[in-house]
């Protein structure tokens, strides 16, 4: 009968398959393992607080990140405002009547949120930038000289 499965097919097919996901995470694996250990090929847009870390000399941005880590819990959190600040943003602008008050009042609160994510990885930054020592300011400087002239092209 065509249809019917040889005794043995499925326990080579079930190998295959394995060996299959076993090659699939190994190169997810090694692709997010690159991603978190190496620079990005481009430096982020020059007017962000992200171009000035990533200049920062690999101690220094590797402790800058674990800093920001560290405060995961709180960054979460404001994502989640952040979210709720979307969803808010949404009923206001189908609310029947429009209110305009309402909408401005979600937008003060999304601004307020951001300076406030602002200010934290400003302090963070800053933390990190008082602690290079000359020659690593040095190196710095060269870094954002030359990350900026790559954000150019």
């Amino acid at each position: 009968m065509p249809g019917t499965p040889k005794p043995g097919s499925g326990r080579w097919l079930k190998i295959l398959l394995m060996v299959s996901l076993g090659i699939n995470l190994l190169i997810a694996g090694m692709v997010i393992g690159n991603a978190l250990n190496n620079k990005p090929s481009r430096p982020p847009s020059a007017d962000t607080v992200a171009f000035l870390a990533f200049a920062l000399p690999k101690e220094h941005r590797d402790a800058l990140r674990a800093q920001l880590i560290s405060r995961r819990a709180e960054l979460r959190a404001n994502r989640a405002a952040l979210a709720d600040m979307r969803r808010q943003m949404i009923i206001a602008l189908e609310a029947k009547p429009f209110e305009m008050a309402a909408v401005e009042a979600i937008l003060q609160r999304q601004r307020d949120l951001f300076l406030e994510l602002g200010r934290l990885a400003h302090s963070a930054l800053l933390e990190r930038i008082e602690m290079l020592t000359p020659e690593e300011r040095a190196s710095y400087v060269e870094s954002l000289k030359n990350n900026e002239r790559r954000a150019r092209r």
